[in-house]
């Protein structure tokens, strides 16, 4: 594979014959265009759709915990929320003992959508995943599990 976002037609960089730039960046396309398909008919983004997910994993929650959980800066993920609250995705609810804290949780819409786009990515990643032995997945797995290990230990604090 050749070519990268900041030099399209330039080598991408590589370990010895293993292009692992090319390699994640092929599956990250897979990815994002399956997350795309999934939101597409519920008229959302990818990244709105994460920020449901999230919160649902979390049952109630604050925008703050769920910044660190997505790939977009704080201030998006205020406008993310607004939008999903204004949607009716998304409920707000302020704390009485604190009412500087405001709490969010999903909508019975919210359950609705993120069970639909749940499906729909179960039944994307199974075609994305076939043919593929348990070995091969086992190893993919920890493989990934180490790669972000080591960047958990190499990045800036």
């Amino acid at each position: 594979m050749t070519g990268s976002p900041e030099t399209p037609g330039a080598p991408t960089p590589t370990v010895g014959w293993f292009n692992l730039g090319g390699h994640v960046s092929d599956l990250a396309n897979a990815l994002q265009k399956g997350a795309e398909q999934a939101a597409e008919p519920h008229g959302l983004i990818p990244a709105e759709i994460m920020l449901l997910a999230a919160c649902g994993r979390l049952e109630e929650c604050t925008a703050s915990q769920l910044a660190p959980l997505l790939p977009v800066d704080a201030s998006r993920v205020s406008r993310l929320v607004n939008g999903l609250v204004e949607r009716g995705l998304l409920r707000r609810r302020r704390i009485r003992s604190d009412r500087r804290l405001v709490m969010l949780r999903l909508s019975p819409e919210g359950h609705e959508v993120t069970t639909a786009v749940a499906a729909h990515l179960d039944a994307y990643y199974a075609r994305l995943i076939a043919g593929l032995s348990e070995d091969q997945m086992r190893a993919f797995a920890e493989t990934a599990q180490a790669i972000a290990a080591n960047y958990e230990e190499i990045r800036d604090p």
